[in-house]
Order: C-alpha cells, then structure tokens, then sequence
C-alpha cells in the first residue's frame, strides 16, 4: 500500500520520520491549529510511528431501535453519541455491545439483529493518544419504561429520536465525527410506524 495523500500531504507526512515530531503533528490536529485531510497507507513509516503512540481500545455498543422505527441517542459530554463501552477481559464483543447499551440507558430486552459495523477514531487520554475501534450492532428492543442516563459515564440525557427530533437536535448540538454519516442518513429517513 502507497500513501494516498490529500493536498499538502507528501511534504507533511514525509517530515514526521520521529515519535517526537508525530507526537506533536497529532497535538497540532487535536488543538486545531492544523487542519489536514489525509488517507495514509499502512506502509508508510508514518503509520508505525503514529500507532506505537496510540493506545488500541476495542468497544462495543448498539444502534438501537424501538416499535416505533424511533432511534436510541444519548448526550455525552455537550455531543450527541450512542451508547457503547470498552471490550472487559474475557468477554464476547456482542455480550460487551449489549451490556453497554443495557448499563447506560437502562434498557431491557436487546436483540442484535444484524451484523455491526465498524467505526475507528482516535483521541487524547491521559496526556498521550488513544484509537478505538467500535464494532456498532443493530438492535432491536419493545422496551417502553423510563430511560436513564448513567451520569457517571457523562450521559447527561437518553431518549428515542424520531427523525424529526434527531434533525432538531443535529441543528442545536453537534456530534462525534464518526457518528455524522449514520445520524444523517437516519434523520433524513421518514418513520412509516
């Protein structure tokens, strides 16, 4: 695999030949004082040096449906999320998607119904830079008792989304860029039920 480089990328990623001066590229990009679009081929040395600094977090979680064709989201941290959680030692990524779900909602009667999909996005933990990998299974619940968010997770709030509702809250509250593509795709869906 070759570099598929955006615009500036030759020269940008050329010069990052040091965990040092990788270290400070992915500062620079998470402190959004540089913007880049880049698409980086797993041979290119670039990609070693940026996966020894990262963390590799598996998790799990679930896009969930009811009866109602309605979509479970919740409020994480001032952004709109879904609920999921890290992979527990010994456990099976479709046990781990379905307890998390389960403990940050409170919703009973989970059923996968599909298989997942896979999003990946990196971020800071603790001083240093972590990529996580979320394996997304559809679900399917009747349930129909109060939600609850678990605010120890940083849920703030937990509720089923018509559509409608997820368009109003996408023009007030923004949300994880590995989310976008399905919330949009689903806010642009007419419920039928």
């Amino acid at each position: 695999m070759i570099p598929v480089p955006g615009g500036e990328a030759p020269e940008i990623i050329n010069r990052l030949s040091t965990k040092r001066k990788v270290k400070a590229f992915l500062k620079d990009l998470q402190d959004n004082t540089l913007n880049v679009d880049l698409s980086i081929g797993i041979d290119h040395p670039f990609w070693s040096l940026f996966m020894t600094l990262h963390k590799c977090v598996i998790a799990a979680g679930g896009w969930v449906k009811n009866d109602k064709g309605q979509l479970l989201i919740i409020e994480r941290n001032g952004k709109l999320d879904m609920p999921k959680g890290k992979l527990e030692f010994h456990e099976k990524i479709e046990d781990c998607a379905v307890r998390e779900v389960e403990e940050e909602c409170k919703v009973k009667g989970l059923k996968i119904t599909g298989a997942p999909t896979k999003t990946v996005h990196c971020y800071t933990v603790k001083g240093g830079f972590a990529i996580k990998t979320t394996y997304w299974y559809p679900m399917y619940t009747e349930h129909t008792k109060k939600l609850k968010p678990q605010k120890e997770e940083g849920i703030t709030d937990v509720y089923w989304a018509s559509p409608k509702k997820l368009r109003k809250k996408l023009a007030k509250m923004p949300s994880y860029n590995s989310l976008k593509a399905v919330f949009t795709e689903f806010a642009s869906e007419e419920v039928t039920a």
